[in-house]
């Protein structure tokens, strides 16, 4: 009788074995190695995978789902809405080495190409990322700690902090990542904050 294979569990079984190679090379990376660093053939990685930017896609899509439980677990334990929005923003200035550095290749990849399905894939996250940033917001209104205008500036925010992130990847302008997020949190939450 034939081996029945989960092909979503193959699929993430091999990235997850790519992912380390991936990390050290980036995209120099050949569908060869990846193969190879996987034990599996050339030929076995294309049943799963369309290319090497499919491959860093379902990479991406496993550490975020991991993230995505952590922050929301943090975001729990926290109470007031400046709390909540440093942690909110934590990917862009603490050390999440492994989805920072597939992050910044998704970047690359979604910025240079017309993939549409990792464009979905970005704009669902973004909307995600708001909701959230906009739930924090308007605890903050309901909690007499922020302006009813609060909420209107989530895009704001949140575009300024990944800003600063690339930015601080691809200039020698941002020295100190974290404390130039913060800063800008800060300056943001006092215009936002309601008048005692």
């Amino acid at each position: 009788m034939a081996k029945i294979v989960d092909k979503n569990s193959k699929r993430k079984e091999i990235a997850i074995k790519c992912k380390k190679l991936l990390l050290e090379k980036g995209m120099r990376v050949t569908i060869s190695e990846l193969a190879k660093s996987a034990g599996i053939g050339k030929g076995t990685i294309y049943e799963y995978f369309k290319n090497k930017e499919d491959i860093v896609f379902e990479i991406l899509n496993l550490l975020i789902d991991e993230f995505n439980k952590e922050l929301l677990n943090k975001l729990k334990k926290t109470n007031t809405s400046f709390e909540k929005l440093l942690v909110f923003f934590e990917f862009f200035y603490k050390d999440y080495f492994e989805l920072q550095k597939i992050y910044k290749e998704f970047l690359a990849i979604t910025l240079t190409s017309s993939n549409k399905e990792m464009k979905d894939y970005a704009t669902k996250s973004k909307s995600y990322y708001y909701e959230i940033l906009e739930n924090i917001l308007n605890e903050g209104i309901k909690n007499k700690e922020l302006k009813k205008k609060a909420v209107k500036y989530k895009k704001v925010i949140y575009n300024m902090c990944e800003g600063l992130f690339i930015e601080s990847e691809v200039t020698n302008l941002i020295k100190n990542r974290e404390k130039e997020v913060k800063k800008n949190i800060e300056l943001i939450y006092k215009l936002l904050k309601k008048d005692s």
